[in-house]
């Protein structure tokens, strides 16, 4: 399978933010959220998820809807989205910015 490509646009002591391409078929590689993090998806699209139990589910991502994830999170994310998609990652590492 096609690894989603990262490019990371920020990372410093107060977030990460980075941005997934997707094409059809591409996934993230089983991962475990060190931080609370907020996705902004771009394109939208559907994803499986496997999680760390081997469980999967089916997530619908709609264009500039934010959701929010918490650290811990264990899973693979997989485009099943029939054509290319983006989203944009936001860890939020718990140091305030001043």
């Amino acid at each position: 399978m096609t690894t989603a490509k990262a490019t990371q646009h920020i990372d410093d002591t107060h977030a990460r933010a980075t941005t997934w391409s997707f094409a059809d078929g591409a996934e993230t590689g089983d991962h475990v959220h060190a931080f609370d993090y907020v996705v902004i998806p771009v394109t939208g699209g559907t994803f499986r998820v496997l999680d760390a139990t081997g469980e999967t589910h089916d997530m619908h991502q709609e264009a500039g809807t934010p959701y929010a994830g918490t650290k811990g999170t264990a899973h693979n994310v997989i485009n099943q989205s029939g054509k290319d998609a983006v989203f944009v990652e936001v860890e939020l590492k718990g140091n305030p910015i001043p």
